[in-house]
């Protein structure tokens, strides 16, 4: 196998997006963008501009999945190598056109204790690109939406390799995740993490609560690391952790994931893209997926992941099928 730097699949031509002019209007609504020519990516050369454009492009297939849910800003204002913080609570100077959504949550794991917060909720376009504006560069909401903040939409695996993992062996654990998943009847769809992971999502029917997809996503986690050691691993502590980590722990009420399609803070703008089951494979490199070339894969494709958003698998059957 070979790291990911290594392999390599023909990648389509692919143009930027349109620049986006400085103020948008929506009906009665205006947005004035600021600093579009600010570096966010420097030796990229990319620009606030940039990622507002490509967030532009994409929101017709990214706001569906958005949608609904409490969001979490997690603001980069001086780029993807700069300082960021997360702000859960919607800025008072956030538009009024952007709903909020009133949540009793814990603020510290801790000390159990909790705090009632206003979360944003990005419903279109015009949100969107307000929340890229304030220096938000990977979008991040709920696992549940907002009518049943306590239901869980779906399961998430996130396979995290260690470093000296090759790629081919993320590849292999989540093609066994896979194959297990479909024997418990539960369809599962897989996208890049932006990193070197993939995340792999499993709608549901919204019948579960958050401690039953966490226990089961452990449960699984756990099956696979015991039956295949010398790829797979749960152990949390990075010293000691050898192989690909199904992490099981991102599945809780109020944790976040970022979205399909959404830029990651890191070297390259890479993107969390979404992807179908055979192209999970060792020649897939996941750095290729730029903003313009996922956005020439929306123009052919159109949005892989529309189906996490109708698929209704039940975590009942899947645990019966287990018993």
């Amino acid at each position: 196998d070979k790291a990911a730097a290594e392999v390599t699949r023909e990648v389509p031509d692919a143009d930027p997006p349109e620049a986006i002019p400085p103020v948008l209007r929506r009906g009665k609504r205006e947005l004035r963008l600021s600093n579009l020519d600010k570096p966010f990516w420097p030796e990229e050369g990319i620009t606030k501009g940039d990622l507002l454009a490509y967030y532009r492009a994409v929101a017709p297939v990214l706001v569906p999945h958005l949608k609904n849910r409490p969001f979490t800003m997690r603001r980069y204002p001086d780029g993807a190598s700069g300082k960021a913080f997360f702000q859960k609570d919607a800025p008072k100077h956030m538009p009024e056109w952007i709903p909020t959504f009133h949540a009793l949550v814990s603020t510290r794991e801790k000390a159990k204790t909790k705090k009632w917060i206003d979360f944003p909720v990005v419903g279109d376009e015009l949100a969107l690109l307000w929340m890229v504006n304030m220096g938000c560069i990977d979008m991040n909401s709920w696992y549940s939406r907002i009518d049943r903040p306590d239901r869980a939409d779906f399961v998430l695996f996130d396979l995290d390799p260690t470093p000296e993992v090759p790629w081919g062996q993320t590849v292999e654990v989540a093609l066994i995740l896979k194959e297990l998943l479909d024997q418990l009847g539960l369809a599962s769809f897989p996208k890049t993490s932006g990193g070197k992971g993939i995340h792999i999502l499993v709608p549901l029917d919204r019948r579960s609560s958050f401690e039953d997809t966490r226990a089961f996503a452990e449960f699984v986690a756990g099956a696979i690391a015991r039956t295949h050691p010398k790829l797979a691993t749960t152990e949390w502590s990075k010293a000691r952790r050898r192989g690909v980590l199904i992490d099981a722990n991102q599945n809780g009420e109020g944790k976040t994931i970022a979205s399909a399609y959404s830029v990651r803070p890191k070297p390259g703008a890479p993107v969390s893209t979404p992807l179908t089951w055979d192209e999970v494979d060792g020649k897939l490199n996941p750095a290729i997926y730029t903003m313009p070339v996922v956005l020439e894969r929306v123009r052919t494709l159109g949005d892989v992941y529309a189906d996490v958003l109708t698929t209704k698998g039940s975590l009942a059957k899947a645990l019966r099928a287990l018993s």
